[in-house]
């Protein structure tokens, strides 16, 4: 890799890591203030009463919630420091403005729910927040995580491209694995599972006036998201093994979220003929593209999640979020945050994930286009 393009990655990766650091802040005031509406004056503030009770669920979610936050900054801030060795001085002042923000940034978020009905501010999740803050970002200024960060940035070179998009195509597959924890939206397709216990006759899964075009949506669904994955592995490995891991890490962790979280897991709508079907012929139709170019990949990708993308919606069905809901059996609280954050992950997926695609076909045409000028 010559020293232009290591420059340019490791600019992108700055870019990219702020991006994450924007999107997670972003998540946790959506988190916090779902569902935005009900403002009005508070007629008393809770954050100044401790709670009577008080769920241990709800607290470990809390600390685990921030503990990204306070590593995220404290790596944004020992980044900020160079290459040279910080000395103690340093790494506390880190400490104290990653852990001060944190903080800060809590306690908004707690005064803004003292506005909203629904919500209910709390002096202990207060100090839960900045507790998994404090965590994370001791856990990154720490020799031992120091040392883990560097080895995470060795294995992030070694595995993956090194062209300028891959950090934002990380952060997209980071995104579709967040997506893929809500058990009740189908592999690969939109909307949701039908509730078993909903009047009304449920669709015959083999009538071919149905089967074909999920199959068809499925099919466009795996391959563009294949050829999109095998875009950010090196061209020496194996993509079509990473693809299928990927694939299967996925699955798993849709099946082990129905398990935990459905009525129902519901292996005969998670296994039907479309999804067998779909699956089986999008890596069939990826494993015929994957040897072509990397700026084609890009091309044959967009084409396959904006197709995708349009035969899912035009063959799912979208119930309201209190009817899908119907589908969970979740005691501990904070299920509306995590469908609607979730499914709003997984239908804004397609669309932005076209948008990079398409930023990769345009920027490589133009960057073969300078090459080829330069040469001449």
């Amino acid at each position: 890799m010559n020293r232009d393009l290591s420059t340019t990655t490791i600019h992108n990766a700055s870019w990219a890591g702020r991006t994450a650091l924007v999107v997670y802040i972003g998540v946790l005031v959506y988190a916090s203030l779902y569902p935005f509406v009900g403002w009005r004056a508070p007629e008393a503030f809770s954050l100044l009463v401790w709670p009577k009770y008080s769920g241990a669920f709800d607290v470990a979610l809390n600390v685990i919630a921030y503990l990204p936050l306070g590593a995220m900054l404290a790596a944004r801030g020992r980044r900020h420091l160079g290459r040279i060795r910080p000395d103690r001085a340093a790494l506390r002042r880190i400490a104290a403005m990653t852990i001060g923000f944190a903080f800060g940034f809590s306690l908004a978020m707690e005064l803004l729910q003292a506005l909203l009905p629904p919500r209910v501010s709390s002096p202990l999740d207060l100090l839960a927040n900045t507790l998994g803050a404090a965590i994370g970002t001791t856990a990154m200024l720490v020799t031992p995580g120091r040392a883990l960060l560097a080895r995470a940035e060795r294995w992030r070179h070694l595995h993956f491209a090194a062209e300028r998009e891959t950090d934002w195509g990380l952060l997209l597959l980071a995104l579709w694995l967040f997506a893929q924890l809500n058990p009740a939206i189908p592999f690969f397709e939109a909307g949701n599972f039908l509730n078993p216990l909903s009047p009304g006759e449920r669709p015959d899964p083999y009538d071919l006036r149905i089967l074909l075009p999920q199959a068809i949506g499925i099919a466009l669904n795996v391959a563009g998201f294949a050829l999109f994955a095998s875009l950010l592995f090196h061209t020496q490995t194996r993509s079509l093994l990473n693809v299928v891991l990927l694939l299967a890490i996925g699955l798993t962790a849709k099946l082990s979220m129905a398990a935990l979280m459905l009525k129902a897991p519901q292996l005969i709508d998670w296994l039907g003929p479309a999804t067998v079907i779909g699956l089986g012929s999008g890596l069939l139709l990826f494993a015929a593209l994957a040897k072509v170019g990397y700026r084609w990949r890009a091309f044959g990708a967009t084409l396959c999640v904006f197709g995708g993308g349009v035969m899912a919606k035009l063959t799912s069905v979208y119930s309201a979020l209190g009817e899908m809901l119907r589908l969970f059996d979740w005691p501990h609280g904070h299920l509306v945050n995590f469908a609607s954050l979730t499914r709003w992950a997984h239908e804004t997926w397609p669309l932005t994930t076209v948008l990079f695609l398409a930023i990769v076909f345009v920027r490589q045409g133009a960057h073969k286009m300078t090459a080829g000028m330069n040469a001449s």
